[in-house]
């Protein structure tokens, strides 16, 4: 399970910053390529995949936007905060593993730094693809080829995978499924190369995906 890879300091900060009045450059990216690129009198449904403690939801709720929310996590130690934190994600947030699972049709899919930690990933990104009506949003590490490694943190049990996947791979994966692809720097990192635990290298792209 993923929080296995992670210590209790990882989840704190998740809890501390959805508590607090941050809300963060990522959700309000979203939110904005949304707002721009999307109708959103005919959007109804948007998928949050890897929705950790609920900081999608917190961004959304602030714009008062009326599209109905459902958010996917792997693990119920996330799931279960977002709940106490935010009751009323009780019946809108679930269990799912997208790599072996699709999620419900929705209108818009949005995914930040998940993709990058499947073991399966390209079942995970087609079984999102396949889900979504209108509209998908990806941010994960991007490059000219394939790279995997792993690292361990201080105070897991296992260690930590952190994927790169090549910009082609995405493409051909988003084509086949009827998806027109547009890069879009990410605003938190300005796409620019971040170093990670273990020596690790990775640059943060954001992928709009609409479909044809």
């Amino acid at each position: 399970m993923f929080q296995q890879t992670q210590n209790e300091e990882y989840l704190k900060l998740c809890v501390n910053r959805v508590r607090g009045n941050l809300y963060l450059t990522w959700v309000e990216q979203f939110l904005d390529i949304i707002q721009e690129n999307v109708k959103l009198e005919q959007i109804k449904t948007l998928n949050d995949i890897g929705c950790n403690v609920g900081q999608f939801w917190k961004g959304l709720y602030k714009r008062n936007l009326n599209i109905d929310y459902r958010g996917y996590d792997f693990e119920n130690i996330y799931l279960n905060c977002a709940k106490k934190i935010f009751p009323d994600l009780e019946y809108r947030i679930s269990l799912l593993d997208v790599a072996t699972t699709v999620p419900k049709s929705s209108d818009i899919s949005i995914c930040s730094a998940t993709l990058e930690h499947l073991e399966d990933w390209k079942a995970g990104l087609e079984n999102v693809l396949d889900s979504t009506k209108e509209c998908v949003l990806l941010r994960t590490f991007l490059g000219e080829s394939f790279d995997t490694a792993k690292c361990f943190k201080s105070g897991a049990e296992k260690p930590y995978l952190i994927n790169q996947y090549s910009c082609l791979d995405i493409y051909r994966i988003m084509k086949s499924r009827g998806f027109i692809t547009t890069p879009i720097r990410d605003r938190f990192t300005d796409s620019l190369p971040h170093y990670l635990e273990g020596g690790i290298v990775r640059t943060f792209y954001i992928i709009l995906g609409q479909k044809q």
